[in-house]
């Protein structure tokens, strides 16, 4: 569904409920039946609740929800074909062992294995295809009794589905006449007065900020600390940090930089004369 679509549905829906409880007092409204008869989507419709619930008091909303049994893909195929059982009795190709043992405790057949081969025979003269039946009543909205619905999901022919819907009331400062928010006060406002006619969104003072976009270890930052670490394993240790000078030989010929390598030439290097040791550490 197109965002123009989705919000055409939702305008229409808005509109419906609207005039439906402006029509009568004791009116109330489930998601459900809006759906059902304007013919859209159900979530549209919720999301028609919600932006009427931005609303100061013009609706009043209850959640709900209600179960439902719901044919599944093999309770389908039997909904048109036949039970398993009652195929093994028609003999209709294809059945499997689920239909014999099924149509064994029904009584309908009996399995005869003289003269070498196995052979099912029918004992029944007429059977009713009590599964197809059910079936056929839970796909229409029809109720069956409880051990019937117990089987069938036990067989996974159905499945109990919840669906959750609003209940749509009116609301202390019900109209029809709705006008969107405003949602900043402006200079113009201020300045025309006109704010005092015009109706503000209400502010979510609760509501969480964007989270700021920080705590990221910096490229350069992350490759020098892998690095460290490298060395770290090989056994060097790190100089104090207070110390800002130091050997060369620290520096460059501990780390096994050649004399002449081009690496040295990013250092600042400082040659003094009348020193000819530096300290072991």
């Amino acid at each position: 569904m197109c965002a123009a679509s989705l919000a055409d549905d939702v305008e229409r829906a808005s509109e419906f409920v609207l005039k439906t409880l402006n029509e009568s007092n004791d009116t109330e409204l489930t998601t459900l039946q809006v759906s059902k008869e304007i013919g859209i989507d159900h979530q549209a419709v919720v999301g028609a609740i919600k932006s009427l619930l931005t609303h100061d008091e013009v609706i009043s909303t209850a959640d709900a929800s209600e179960k439902s049994v719901k044919l599944t893909a093999e309770g389908s195929e039997m909904l048109a074909n036949g039970s398993a059982e009652y195929r093994v009795y028609e003999q209709k190709l294809p059945f499997g062992k689920v239909g014999i043992s099924k149509a064994l405790a029904h009584g309908w057949i009996s399995v005869d294995k003289s003269g070498g081969a196995v052979r099912l025979l029918r004992k029944c003269g007429n059977v009713v295809d009590t599964v197809q039946n059910q079936l056929k009543a839970l796909n229409n909205g029809a109720e069956v009794d409880v051990k019937a619905l117990t089987d069938l999901k036990k067989r996974k022919l159905v499945s109990e589905v919840i669906t959750k819907y609003i209940i749509v009331k009116k609301g202390p400062n019900f109209t029809t006449s709705i006008s969107k928010p405003e949602v900043d006060l402006t200079p113009e406002m201020i300045t025309t007065g006109s704010w005092k006619s015009k109706t503000f969104k209400q502010y979510n003072f609760d509501s969480l900020g964007a989270q700021p976009q920080c705590g990221h270890l910096h490229p350069l930052m992350k490759v020098r600390s892998e690095f460290r670490q490298i060395f770290f394993s090989m056994g060097f240790s790190e100089m104090p940090t207070n110390r800002y000078v130091e050997s060369s030989f620290w520096n460059f010929d501990a780390l096994f930089q050649p004399q002449q390598h081009p690496a040295r030439d990013a250092h600042d290097t400082f040659f003094v004369s009348g020193i000819h040791h530096c300290t072991k550490s």
